[in-house]
This record gives structure tokens, C-alpha cells and sequence, in this order.
């Protein structure tokens, strides 16, 4: 199983080559956590308010269909807990980084996820036993 980051998604969403080659050479079935439907969310909520309704539903739908097909991994207590380790043993050394990408490893982690596809490569590889998939 692969991960897809938020970074990817909004990627995905806009059309980048480069992401869809990648993501159509993947073998394995890609999925999304919780917390980045709720970024996702964030990002079309703000759409509507700033741009338009109209902006806000060109990019909505695409993004239901694009998920419609993956699981999406919740943050429970195993998760949670898993985070919260991660958290502190990032910053017991000093590289603390974004909470949401903290629980995103922390659901990754929990579930036997090992592959995540990103951007955020300056988060994302501080933390021990996850691969990333750049584009």
C-alpha cells in the first residue's frame, strides 16, 4: 500500500505530469489519510470563500472521484499514540515538523504503510521506516 501525501493530491488535482506518471507506474493500491481529506477540505472551503462556488466545484468533484476508489485511514487511538511517538522523538531532536504530517506518519506507521508519494520530502524524511516516492 502507498500513502498519498496531501502535496501529491493537490498535484493530482492540477494536472502535474510528472505526479500522474508516477502514480500510474505504482503497483501497489494508493490511499489517503483523514488528515489530508481535512487539508484537502481546508483548501476547497477557502476556494469558495475567496474565489467562487463555481471554482470550489470544478475541483471538488474531480478530487470525490479521484479518492472514490481508496481507503481512507483514520486517525484512532493506535494512531494517535503512534504519532505522539514520533512527535516526541522528532523533537527530542531538535526537527520538529507540522503536526498534520506528524499524524499522517503516525496513521502510516500504524497500519503497516511504508510508502508515502510527496513533495514534502524535508518533512517527511525525518522520520525513521517511511520510503518516499518523489516527482
Amino acid at each position: 500500500m502507498i500513502l498519498l501525501d496531501t502535496s501529491a493530491c493537490i498535484d493530482y488535482l492540477n494536472g502535474d505530469m510528472d505526479l500522474k506518471k508516477v502514480v500510474e507506474s505504482q503497483d501497489e493500491l494508493l490511499h489517503v489519510s483523514a488528515i489530508t481529506v481535512y487539508e484537502m477540505n481546508v483548501g476547497f472551503e477557502r476556494t469558495k470563500r475567496i474565489m467562487s462556488d463555481q471554482r470550489y466545484k470544478q475541483l471538488y468533484k474531480p478530487w470525490m472521484e479521484f479518492i472514490s476508489g481508496m481507503e481512507v485511514f483514520s486517525l484512532g487511538i493506535k494512531e494517535a499514540e503512534t504519532a505522539a511517538k514520533i512527535y516526541d522523538s522528532l523533537e527530542s531532536q531538535g526537527q520538529r515538523i507540522d503536526d498534520n504530517d506528524v499524524l499522517i506518519a503516525g496513521i502510516m506507521m500504524s497500519n503497516g504503510i511504508k510508502k508515502i508519494i510527496t513533495k514534502n520530502i524535508e518533512h517527511f524524511k525525518r522520520i525513521e521506516g517511511l520510503e518516499l516516492i518523489t516527482y
